[in-house]
């Protein structure tokens, strides 16, 4: 249960942080913008989730869709998408009463540099609705 409710912050800090960034400026974008491609697979980022507590299934879907939007983006966003995506597999595999796992994964590179990818992913996707 414990691991559900970490999944869960983990996928509503995800969230916000997106929601937070968007509107914060387009400096992250290609020349050209996002590709339809790109933008579709974005769009599907969290959708179909029903309400309540997230599950390990729900982790590993929202993974695959980050995996999903992230091979139509350019580098930095293909890497700030695949980086968010690693540490979502990192979450879930964290045993939460194991207070080791927790302060190593606070204390790692994919930690550190997370709320980084997730500025830069969510400022390029919001401009699938700005262009």
């Amino acid at each position: 249960m414990a691991r559900i409710r970490l999944l869960g912050l983990a996928v509503l800090a995800l969230s916000t942080l997106g929601l937070l960034a968007a509107p914060a400026g387009a400096h992250v974008a290609a020349a050209t913008g996002p590709s339809a491609k790109f933008c579709s697979a974005a769009a599907k980022i969290g959708t179909g989730e029903k309400g309540g507590s997230p599950t390990p299934a729900t982790a590993a879907k929202t993974f695959k869709q980050f995996k999903a939007a992230a091979k139509y983006a350019p580098a930095k966003v293909k890497a700030a998408g695949n980086r968010i995506a690693s540490v979502l597999t990192k979450i879930a595999e964290i045993k939460p009463t194991n207070a080791s796992d927790l302060a190593k994964f606070y204390t790692s590179g994919d930690f550190k540099s997370y709320e980084s990818a997730v500025v830069t992913f969510f400022q390029y996707t919001e401009q699938c609705t700005s262009g």
